[in-house]
């Protein structure tokens, strides 16, 4: 956190979690677009429902199904959680290849994500990042030549194999391999701060939650 007002604030939020577990468990395939990257698998690995080689019935339209739930439930709130959540699955009326696959995996998939958490507090334990976020906030002060207005920025972090980065319908999302490495997190953190100081004169844009919220 950088001041009263002002940080970076990240999350990895459950409902992703156990979407992208049964994306993996189940070998879905869902179609890429603007609001889906190419996601890699899940680290640790999702054990599979089947065997590697058999392709679940159904597999093709719930991989579609996927892909139109996570548009919707994308950042991933309390909303989205309780929408794949027994015993309705609210967010999954009209996807009954989805709903499948979700009813077999429940219970797998909430044990891996607290293999999960216990990763990230792992990782957060390991690289703390407060002091260099807060020097490097400086840093980018001091290349603009004036102080940054008050904003948030709210990050998604998933457990997915490799450092990577995405942003996705204006929320930006990296993968926890990043944010474990101190010098890249920090080298994509400076673009992003440099990126708000630049737009608007640092005045940063309204944004929804889990994007940018600028004052």
């Amino acid at each position: 956190m950088f001041s009263e007002g002002a940080g970076v604030r990240l999350s990895m939020p459950q409902a992703l979690l156990l979407a992208l577990h049964v994306r993996d468990a189940a070998g879905l395939a869902p179609p890429v677009s603007d609001l889906l990257p190419d996601l890699p698998p899940l680290a640790p690995p999702a054990a599979p429902l089947v065997g590697a080689s058999a392709e679940l019935a159904g597999a093709r339209a719930a991989g579609e199904q996927w892909a139109r739930w996570w548009a919707g439930a994308f950042p991933g709130g309390p909303q989205a959680l309780t929408s794949i959540l027994p015993p309705r699955y609210p967010g999954l009326k009209g996807m009954p290849e989805l709903r499948g696959f979700v009813e077999l995996d429940a219970d797998e998939a909430v044990a891996w994500c607290a293999r999960a958490r216990q990763v990230e507090a792992d990782v957060l334990r390991r690289v703390p990042t407060a002091l260099f976020e807060t020097n490097l906030l400086g840093e980018v002060e001091r290349e603009l030549g004036r102080r940054l207005r008050t904003f948030r920025l709210d990050v998604v972090v998933l457990p997915v194999a490799g450092a990577h980065a995405w942003e996705v319908a204006g929320v930006p999302v990296v993968s926890l391999a990043l944010r474990a490495d101190r010098s890249a997190y920090l080298a994509w953190l400076r673009e992003r701060l440099l990126a708000i100081g630049r737009l608007r004169g640092g005045s940063g844009v309204p944004g929804s939650d889990g994007g940018l919220t600028g004052v």
